[in-house]
């Protein structure tokens, strides 16, 4: 009987090959290892998930004699002559003649002009690019790639040949030859780490295979392939780890068992003036059944701006201290915490139940964190104050955190340390797109609200011309005159050198003193002081200005059912979800409500963004459009989370895998939950990369 390799020891095997530095492969000196660093490259596992971004068909060639215009050709050629040509603006341009068996073309770079000395008349190489005219044809802006004759045709010509994404300092040719090393350094019969039977049941390659053909594919659509066998292991692992946090979450310390059926939760569900949507009644079902369980809750509530997600809260904040626990509802901004505890205030004060705001800003706070201390108050709402050291708390069951991914996992893990294992609540107006929400949220149980209260009408969205704001204002005086408000959003406060977008306090001392004289105005920016920024939003509540001249400091927080109009100056500039954010601050009375979007858009992105906002109410739908935009790397909290990291799986493209690798994972851990089984030790160091997701 051969001898038995551990698991440990399999593990160790396979994470050396992967871990070794980059520097041991020949040619990789300091100055290189730095550029490669640059790219994320270190280790020989990075190179090797270093990917090509595009590929080249060296195999057919363009003959110089037969080119057309308009063509994107290869040819294979020598560099006949070569001059630099001074043009007017003190621009350079460089002039070459390429000549094959054929006959000759010409070929011009602008403001290249090292490459005089570096393409020599007689060297040869391969000229990649657009076939134009520059006195006659030429190639331009070839992309270039000289060949000596000590290169062997395998990695270099004759063949597909992979484009890397690269840095300054590193050439194609470098990265083709120590990728080639790499690869040259697996051994035969390599532990993969997806198990036998999933790549004969996916049709998956080995990974040895895989990276391999990634590289240096035989067929361009077999390089498609085995990026899919990539992105899958990649996508396995993630999934892997997020769910393994459910079960270890389950399995782990006991929670809090509250009550779900006492007097002051009842008292609370008969003061309600209207009834609860089926979506919010289901809502609040999950989320009392979380706390009823002896395992701590820890889900997040989702759901569109307007929705009604401070009601579902409610009822597991009347439920946690009907069991003699307190409740901790943190917020990002004083403003939006000071909306929450208005909110709280009015609906759980008449049932007996005391709450208080503790922010920042807020006066004798000693005394509130006495009373927490003691646990005379049971319900506190606030900002980041509320994880200070300062603050305890007597017996703290529940812990809801609005806006969750504004806070880090620091901030969000002090507060529920405050407590012994109180359960989470964790929501979101912020639209998630469908097809990141179980990547991002795997390890949480997961509630969507997706129905609005009846009565509420969608806002109306237009692009406003120039020509027609004269006409905008005229009709901000009628909506005062009628007793409705409006928001007037500007992108930044003061006049920047730097930028040429609209500053608020310019906006709102030529308007307020001119068009809108007649009307009652106001200024609200982050840099007032707190108490200054609370007194505005106060009055603006309480119908006493007609006109809220705001940065995005409004975004969440301010709920006025009497504001029916919002302008947003330069419009394009704002993230589309942003966007969709401030639009939610409209249209929460029965009234019509208008958003006009003003500025004109300067890039094709920002046009579709806005044309986007213009067609479509749904956040998830804008959601999803935002992702398309702008691409998961972009999205807010993906660094945060490490979802930047994955090298291979892009998270919009690859929804086939994600879901594969979803129902995978769950198959797996059905199994094996704690990944212990020796065809699982592979997969089990992929997963704990992502078992401490920071969202």
């Amino acid at each position: 009987m051969g001898s038995v390799t551990s698991k440990s020891e399999e593990t160790a095997s396979f994470a050396g090959i992967f871990a070794q530095s980059v520097s041991e492969l020949p040619g990789i000196g300091s100055k290189r290892m730095e550029a490669l660093e640059r790219l994320g490259i270190r280790t020989v596992g990075d190179l090797l998930y270093h990917l090509p971004r595009d590929y080249q068909d060296r195999r057919a060639l363009s003959d110089a004699a037969s080119l057309r215009e308009g063509e994107d050709v290869t040819v294979f050629a020598e560099v006949q002559a070569i001059r630099l040509q001074r043009l007017r603006g003190r621009k350079k341009l460089v002039v070459a003649t390429l000549a094959d068996a054929t006959g000759t073309v010409g070929a011009t770079w602008f403001g290249q002009a090292h490459l005089v000395r570096l393409l020599q008349p007689g060297s040869r190489g391969y000229f990649t690019g657009r076939v134009g005219r520059y006195k006659g044809l030429n190639l331009q802006n070839p992309a270039y790639e000289l060949v000596t004759g000590e290169d062997g045709p395998s990695i270099h010509a004759d063949r597909i040949v992979p484009i890397y994404p690269a840095a300054e300092g590193l050439s194609q040719r470098m990265l083709r030859q120590w990728a080639a090393d790499a690869l040259d350094r697996l051994p035969s019969g390599m532990r993969d780490p997806l198990p036998e039977d999933i790549r004969a049941r996916l049709g998956l390659p080995d990974l040895a295979a895989a990276l391999r053909t990634a590289h240096f594919p035989p067929e361009q659509r077999r390089a498609g392939e085995a990026g899919d066998r990539l992105a899958f292991e990649e996508l396995l692992g993630l999934q892997l780890g997020v769910l393994q946090q459910r079960i270890l979450r389950h399995e782990g310390e006991q929670g809090v068992q509250h009550v779900t059926d006492g007097p002051r939760l009842e008292a609370l569900r008969n003061s309600f003036p209207y009834a609860l949507t089926n979506a919010q009644a289901r809502a609040v079902s999950e989320i009392l059944g979380d706390m009823a369980s002896p395992h701590p809750m820890a889900r997040l509530l989702q759901g569109d701006v307007g929705c009604g997600k401070t009601a579902v809260a409610l009822h597991a904040v009347a439920a946690a201290v009907d069991g003699g626990y307190q409740a901790a509802v943190m917020a990002p901004t004083e403003v939006l915490a000071g909306q929450h505890f208005l909110n709280m205030h009015e609906a759980l004060t008449p049932l007996g139940i005391e709450v208080a705001l503790l922010t920042g800003s807020t006066r004798d706070s000693a005394i509130t964190r006495q009373e927490l201390a003691s646990g005379a108050i049971p319900v506190v709402v606030g900002t980041h104050a509320l994880v200070q050291d300062t603050t305890a708390f007597h017996n703290l069951g529940l812990v809801v955190v609005d806006e969750q991914h504004r806070f880090g996992i620091v901030q969000r893990s002090a507060l529920e340390d405050k407590g012994a294992a109180p359960d989470l609540l964790h929501m979101t107006a912020t639209p998630i797109p469908r097809t990141l929400t179980l990547t991002l949220y795997g390890s949480m149980d997961l509630t969507i609200i997706d129905e609005m209260p009846p009565g509420r009408r969608p806002v109306k969205t237009r692009r406003l011309p120039p020509e027609k704001e004269p006409g905008l204002l005229e009709y901000i005086v009628r909506q005062a005159e009628a007793g409705f408000q409006t928001y007037y959003v500007c992108p930044l406060i003061e006049e920047s050198e730097n930028s040429e977008l609209t500053p608020v306090t310019q906006r709102y001392a030529e308007l307020a003193g001119g068009p809108l004289a007649s009307v009652r105005t106001a200024l609200l920016h982050g840099r007032m002081a707190p108490a200054e920024k609370e007194e505005v939003i106060r009055r603006f509540r309480k119908g006493e200005v007609d006109v809220l001249f705001s940065t995005t400091v409004i975004e969440v927080g301010v709920d006025v059912p009497a504001a029916t109009t919002m302008v947003i100056e330069d419009a394009a500039g704002f993230g589309l979800t942003q966007l969709h954010q401030l639009r939610g601050r409209i249209g929460r009375g029965a009234e019509q409500a208008y958003c006009f979007l003003l500025g004109q858009a300067s890039t094709e992105e920002g046009k579709k963004r806005l044309e986007v906002l213009r067609q479509t109410e749904s956040g998830f739908d804008i959601a999803e459009a935002d992702l398309s935009l702008r691409g998961p790397g972009e999205l807010q909290g993906l660094r945060q989370a490490g979802l930047d990291e994955l090298r291979v799986a892009d998270l919009l493209g690859d929804q086939r895998w994600l879901d594969l690798a979803r129902r995978e994972a769950q198959g797996i851990l059905e199994r094996d939950p704690h990944l212990e089984a020796p065809e699982h030790a592979l997969l089990a160091e992929r997963a704990k990369r992502y078992q401490d997701l920071a969202l």
